[in-house]
């Protein structure tokens, strides 16, 4: 069967502004009851999550789909530190250059992301049509996959509802990719 998990990933946390924002959300979650306020081992990460919360329906579209309460693995993990957020689907079928739109499918993708994991600053590609240069993490993948120094991963919770997605945008002030996988 595997665990799936969904990624709320927020884009452009300065690092300066990272223990902060961080610290936003997960307060929002429990003051709302969407994550227990206690942390457990539910998570497949090495550092313990917070399980679901009283109200972990007020984030979801198919409240319904409870099953995976009865989950080992059913929290939410938090990573801090530049992260490659992953879907399942296999292959890339497109790589959008952030200038012109155009497909870059064509590069040397896995190099790139580990290089931007080292040091983002030294993974820019020049896109083939336009010839602008941008940072990898500001390419969009298709399937979704993001580049983040702060994601939210919930473990096999059902699908969030899109409403809770903006409430978490206003909060925070940024945008946020949702990535969807399964391992």
């Amino acid at each position: 069967m595997g665990d799936r998990h969904q990624d709320i990933v927020i884009k452009n946390v300065e690092n300066n502004e990272l223990d902060n924002i961080a610290e936003k959300v997960v307060n929002y979650l429990i003051e709302e009851k969407i994550i227990s306020s206690k942390k457990s081992d539910n998570v497949l990460g090495k550092d313990l999550g917070y399980a679901p919360g009283e109200h972990w329906n007020l984030a979801v579209k198919y409240p319904e789909e409870e099953h995976f309460l009865e989950l080992w693995t059913n929290g939410l993990e938090i990573r801090k530190g530049r992260t490659v957020f992953w879907a399942d689907g296999g292959a890339f079928e497109k790589i959008e250059c952030p200038k012109c739109g155009e497909n870059n499918l064509h590069c040397e993708w896995g190099e790139l992301f580990g290089q931007w994991i080292e040091n983002p600053t030294s993974a820019n590609l020049e896109c083939i049509t336009c010839k602008e240069s941008s940072s990898i993490s500001e390419y969009k993948f298709e399937p979704i996959w993001a580049l983040s120094n702060l994601g939210f991963v919930f473990w096999n919770w059902p699908i969030f509802k899109n409403s809770f997605i903006i409430e978490l945008e206003k909060l925070t002030g940024k945008q946020i990719i949702k990535v969807e996988g399964k391992l």
